[in-house]
């Protein structure tokens, strides 16, 4: 693999849900979590300095591979006469400085709130992080595309930053940083719907063909997944919202385990 290949989104619209629930999902799925705990332990044995570093080190790294793949899209924007993925846009554009994904608004969020300990948004934060990142373990569609073997940059962005989101709001949980409780189903619903409103504001009046969050159109059909797949479009949204409560109902009972052991 040359440099060239590396900083390319090269196949990013080829076949994106080619290798869902295949061999190389499931190699990814084994590789993601034996890697968890392994940094897990380590980190935990780490003195709270070290963690803290340990931390921010992360942190910028979300931060650093988010708007250097940016920059990425940017380039080819501007070089390329013919874009090479969809992703590309010109640097006056809303996508460089934000996102209106669920993932990349916690991108951003998780290191302000973590930073500027924001107690009020850290039970939401830190829960959507975690759902955020396992999502993409399940659905790897921002992982595994074009050809899986040959990582890019957009690709090295996804495994790193995803890993990330469920890594770092665990140990901040294991070492007490918060409590979870149920009554911060409360302040849960209102940050999703608050996410959800703004990813429509992108569907809407940003990019009328983005599909974030996909709140617009079925991603069941794209992935050829029967019975799902046949929802119209629109429909979809109420069996998004019941998978939506049963991932965070999974990350809540993940998150007690956490909290036991701390």
């Amino acid at each position: 693999m040359t440099i060239k290949d590396f900083f390319t989104t090269t196949g990013m619209d080829d076949h994106p849900t080619k290798y869902l629930f295949g061999p190389y999902h499931l190699i990814y799925f084994l590789i993601f979590i034996l890697s968890f705990f392994i940094v897990f332990k380590l980190v935990k044995k780490m003195e709270r300095k070290k963690q803290d570093r340990f931390i921010n080190i992360s942190l910028i790294a979300i931060l650093i591979l988010k708007y250097a793949t940016e920059v990425l899209f940017i380039f080819e924007y501007y070089t390329l006469d013919q874009q090479l993925s969809n992703y590309a846009h010109p640097f006056l554009n809303i996508n460089t400085f934000f996102s209106f994904q669920l993932c990349g608004v916690m991108n951003i969020v998780l290191p302000i709130v973590i930073w500027f300990d924001i107690k009020p948004l850290k039970p939401f934060v830190y829960l959507t992080s975690i759902l955020g990142g396992l999502a993409v373990v399940f659905y790897p569609v921002t992982v595994l595309y074009g050809q899986p073997l040959q990582i890019n940059l957009p690709m090295f962005r996804s495994i790193l930053v995803h890993f990330f989101l469920v890594l770092i709001p665990l140990v901040l949980i294991n070492r007490g940083d918060i409590l979870i409780k149920k009554k911060d189903s409360i302040s849960l619903t209102i940050g999703i719907f608050s996410v959800a409103a703004w990813a429509m504001v992108g569907n809407l009046f940003i990019d009328k063909t983005a599909n974030n969050m996909y709140l617009m159109d079925n991603p069941f059909r794209i992935a050829q997944i029967p019975l799902l797949g046949d929802i119209p479009d629109g429909y979809h949204v109420f069996i998004l919202a019941i998978m939506v409560f049963i991932g965070y109902l999974i990350v809540y009972n993940i998150v007690r385990i956490f909290q036991k052991k701390a």
